[in-house]
């Protein structure tokens, strides 16, 4: 992937997580840790938890690109679950350092952004650069917005709208699925 599309996905999953935010900013304080049946993730927290704590280990792990000190703010016991990550401001706090980390990671210069290397990370040796690990880290989270979309409607949330097409047709807007 080159740099732009890199640019391209970075700005989406933003666009789509800005939607997100703001349907969480809009549920009452208790319902983003609470249990919800039926969506395969114990809480919306706990889905959240996973693909940004993804981010923190892939660029911080000292197995993987090893940036930095990892953000994330428990010990690992119960992941995901950490209780600090259970209430919304914690969480948007950790995903915007993380975020933000990956931002910079992707502002290198190209020799380091696009250079392949041999990393084990755990299943044999694999051929990547640090752009495919930010891809494959934007491309993961995106695949989860789907789970957050099953967890808004069994809490009964109308569903928003984050498809590709209305981030470039409709990017200003708020869609709704009867609005669409």
């Amino acid at each position: 992937m080159d740099r732009a599309a890199l640019d391209e996905l970075f700005d989406y999953t933003g666009w789509a997580w800005d939607r997100i935010a703001r349907t969480i900013d809009g549920l009452p304080p208790e319902a983003f840790g609470r249990p919800v049946a039926g969506s395969g993730w114990p809480a919306l927290s706990d889905c959240i938890e996973h693909f940004t704590a993804a981010y923190d280990g892939w660029l911080n792990g000292d197995w993987a690109l090893n940036l930095g000190p990892s953000h994330y703010p428990g010990d690992g016991e119960g992941y995901p679950g950490t209780p600090e990550l259970k209430v919304w401001p914690a969480m948007k706090e950790y995903r915007q350092a993380v975020r933000a980390q990956c931002r910079e990671a992707l502002d290198s210069d190209d020799g380091w952004l696009f250079t392949k290397g041999e990393r084990d990370y755990g299943g044999g040796p694999e051929v990547w650069s640090p752009g495919d690990v930010i891809a494959n880290l934007l491309l993961h989270e995106r695949g989860h917005h789907g789970d957050l979309n099953t967890l808004f409607h069994q809490l009964g949330v109308k569903s928003y709208i984050i498809d590709y097409r209305y981030f470039l047709t409709r990017r200003d807007e708020f869609a709704l699925d009867s609005e669409a």
